[in-house]
């Protein structure tokens, strides 16, 4: 049976990493740096970094199976320069990346999100622009492709004020990704591309971390634990489901965190101690800590002492 992978080390676990992280240390050199936003099944990714072998690149996905189909495309090439995260792009740039570090940013084809009351979910807001501005160096470009047209012209109605000179044009098939063919197929013969430069930078200083905090209780009754949902201030905490293992002693709190429009999956571990009920993150979570995330912790605690008063 061949191997599912050749190699697994373009993948990183942004747990362990450095916030920032230390890019000339990783790829043991200082290449210029691209970063792909969304790289889907990593058509566009392997080729790119082939065809460029001085220099780097780092992919924001957020999908398991598409970081899986990636690393076998990556497996194929002896090239060792790309890191692949999963991770949402916003934290990315907030946490991951410094300031006037990144030579251009590529986004090919992302959710349009077409209808009004999902708009929230748009990722190339005046703020995000503003950010990665931040993250590029002095005349840095930012890419945009996409097969909506309204969606272009909402990403332009927000460029002002950003710091980027904008150049839009319409273009045929050019990248060969999954969604593109698609597309095509469809009978979809135009797209359309935004090059935005950098002309002016934007001041977006690194998010820091926030710490998390554990708490211990005397009692808890899974029974009568009821959660409440958080919505404060672009802070929203929503439940999901708890399993209890009676034999241990141990709850999983599945809820959700979003901090504006980062959502993250987290479970929470509930579990008798001798010092009494502990609750804390579950080992292994990949996520970040961020103020959604803390305040979830809180909000498990809250129900687990108004399960038993």
């Amino acid at each position: 049976m061949k191997a599912f992978y050749v190699s697994l080390k373009p993948f990183l676990n942004h747990g362990r990493l450095s916030r920032p992280a230390d890019w000339n240390k990783i790829f043991g050199n200082d290449f210029p740096l691209i970063v792909e936003i969304g790289f889907g099944n990593g058509e566009y990714l392997a080729r790119l970094s082939a065809q460029h072998p001085g220099t780097n690149f780092i992919g924001f996905e957020q999908y398991c199976d598409r970081i899986n189909r990636t690393l076998r495309k990556l497996s194929r090439t002896a090239l060792d320069n790309v890191r692949v995260l999963r991770l949402d792009a916003r934290a990315g740039f907030e946490r991951y990346l410094k300031p006037k570090t990144v030579a251009e940013v590529h986004c090919l084809y992302p959710p349009p999100w077409p209808k009004k009351s999902d708009a929230k979910h748009r990722l190339f807001t005046a703020g995000f622009l503003k950010l990665v501005n931040s993250r590029l160096v002095d005349g840095g470009i930012l890419k945009i492709v996409t097969d909506h047209c309204p969606y272009i012209g909402w990403v332009q109605d927000n460029i002002p004020s950003t710091g980027f000179g904008v150049e839009f044009k319409k273009i045929r098939a050019d990248y060969g990704t999954k969604f593109e063919k698609k597309w095509v197929d469809g009978g979809q013969s135009e797209f359309y591309q935004l090059l935005l430069k950098k002309e002016q930078h934007q001041p977006v200083g690194l998010v820091e971390d926030r710490f998390m905090q554990s708490y211990c209780t005397e009692r808890f009754d899974p029974d009568k634990f009821r959660f409440k949902d958080y919505s404060q201030d672009g802070i929203a905490v929503s439940f999901k489901d708890m399993l209890y293992d009676a034999k241990k002693k141990v709850a999983l709190v599945h809820v959700m965190a979003c901090d504006g429009p980062m959502a993250q999956n987290i479970r929470i571990v509930i579990s008798l101690t001798e010092k009494g009920w502990r609750i804390n993150l579950a080992e292994g979570t990949m996520l970040m800590p961020t103020q959604a995330v803390a305040q979830a912790l809180d909000c498990v605690y809250q129900a687990a002492l108004a399960s038993s008063p």
